[in-house]
C-alpha cells in the first residue's frame, strides 16, 4: 500500500476518534470496529488468501464456493487434494475414502450415505469445471508434484515449494506416529495445514458438518491436528478481533453471493495457524520461480532454516461463521 493510502487511512481513523469523543456513548466494541472498518475498507482484497480445507471442498458447496470466492481473493488447494481431483474416476468408485474413517459404521447411517453422496456430487461438479473452465481464470492455485505440475501466483518465491515440502514431512512423522489416521483425507489434511502454515498470512475455510455442529464439535480437519498433537482451540464468537474478521468475511460473502449458503445450514469456519518456528513468508520476492532451481526437499543447502522441527510449539484457532 502506499504511502499517500496509510496517510488517507490515518486521516479517517483519526475524524473517526474524534466523531466518538463527541458520541461518548458508543461502548468499546463499537469504537474498535469504527476505528478499524476505513483499514478494512482501503485494503486490497485480492491481498486475502485462502486455504480451502478438502472435506469442504469435497462438499456439496466446494465448487461454488471455489468459483465466487477467486473473484476476491487468491484460493490455494493443497498437493493431495490435487492429486484427487486428478484421479475423479478412482474416487468416484470409492467415495468411502475420501471420508473420515471416524465417521463411518459399520452400518452405514443417514448420514453416511449422504456425506458419500455430497462426495461424489462434489467430484462429478470439480471434473466438469477442470473441462469447462479455464483455471487460471478461477484465481486457483496448488503446488504440484514439481514446477511444471503447479499453478502458482505470478512472482511466487523459490522458497515456497521446498518450505511447503519440509513441513508436510515432518507432519508424515507424526501421522505415522498415530493409529487409525492414515488415510486419503488426512494426507489431504496434512499438505493443507503445511501449505497454510507455508503461505503464513493464509487462513484456512473449513466447515462443520451438521452432527459436529449440533454437537458442538470442531471441523475435521481440527480432529486431525489433534491427532498430530497440535491444539485446535475454539475463539469465542465475543472475541474482538473474531467480531471483526468474522464481519468483514460476511461482508466479502455477501458481495459474492455466498451469504445465503449461510442461511441455508452450511456452517462455515476459518481457522488460524500460528506457527512461531516457521520463518516469516516472503512468498513474493526478487528471487522467482524457475526451472533451473532445485526443489528437492532432501537438498536444503541453500534453505538453512528448514533443518529443525517447525511446528514446535504449533497452535491453532478455529471460530464459526455462523450468526
Amino acid at each position: 500500500m502506499e504511502r499517500s493510502g496509510n496517510e488517507e487511512i490515518k486521516l479517517m481513523a483519526s475524524r473517526n476518534l474524534q466523531n466518538w469523543d463527541k458520541n461518548c456513548y458508543f461502548n468499546g466494541s463499537d469504537v474498535f470496529k469504527m476505528l478499524i472498518t476505513p483499514l478494512f475498507s482501503q485494503l486490497d482484497s485480492k491481498q486475502w488468501i485462502c486455504v480451502l480445507d478438502p472435506a469442504l471442498a469435497l462438499s456439496y458447496y466446494g465448487v461454488h464456493i471455489a468459483q465466487q470466492l477467486g473473484e476476491i481473493m487468491e484460493l490455494w488447494i493443497a498437493r493431495e487434494l490435487w492429486h484427487i481431483l486428478n484421479n475423479t474416476k478412482f474416487y468416484l468408485q470409492q467415495p468411502e475414502l475420501l471420508i473420515p474413517k471416524s465417521t463411518l459404521n459399520d452400518k452405514a447411517s443417514e448420514q453416511d450415505r449422504a456425506t458419500l453422496e455430497s462426495v461424489i456430487w462434489a467430484l462429478q461438479e470439480w471434473k466438469r469445471l477442470q473441462s469447462e473452465n479455464d483455471l487460471l481464470g478461477l484465481n486457483l492455485f496448488w503446488l504440484g508434484d514439481s514446477l511444471r505440475e503447479s499453478l502458482l501466483p505470478k512472482g511466487t518465491t523459490i522458497k515456497l515449494l521446498p518450505r511447503w515440502e519440509y513441513l508436510a514431512r515432518l507432519l508424515d512423522r507424526r501421522i505415522n506416529q498415530s493409529q487409525g489416521t492414515n488415510d486419503t483425507l488426512m494426507a489431504s489434511f496434512r499438505d493443507t495445514l503445511a501449505l497454510s502454515a507455508s503461505l503464513g498470512s493464509a487462513f484456512i475455510l473449513s466447515y462443520q458438518n451438521p452432527t459436529d455442529f449440533s454437537n458442538n464439535r470442531p471441523p475435521d480437519i481440527c480432529k486431525a491436528l489433534d491427532n498430530l498433537g497440535i491444539s485446535c482451540e475454539l475463539v469465542s464468537p465475543q472475541d474482538r478481533i473474531v467480531a471483526l474478521e468474522s464481519d468483514y468475511l460476511r461482508q466479502l460473502m455477501i458481495y459474492t453471493g455466498l451469504a445465503k449458503l449461510l442461511w441455508e445450514g452450511l456452517h462455515l469456519c476459518i481457522i488460524h495457524l500460528v506457527t512461531p518456528a516457521v520463518p516469516a513468508s516472503d512468498r513474493m520476492s526478487k528471487l522467482s520461480w524457475s526451472d533451473n532451481v532445485a526443489c528437492d526437499p532432501e537438498d536444503l543447502g541453500n534453505f538453512p532454516e528448514l533443518k529443525k522441527d517447525l511446528w514446535i510449539n504449533t497452535k491453532a484457532f478455529w471460530y464459526s461463521l455462523s450468526m
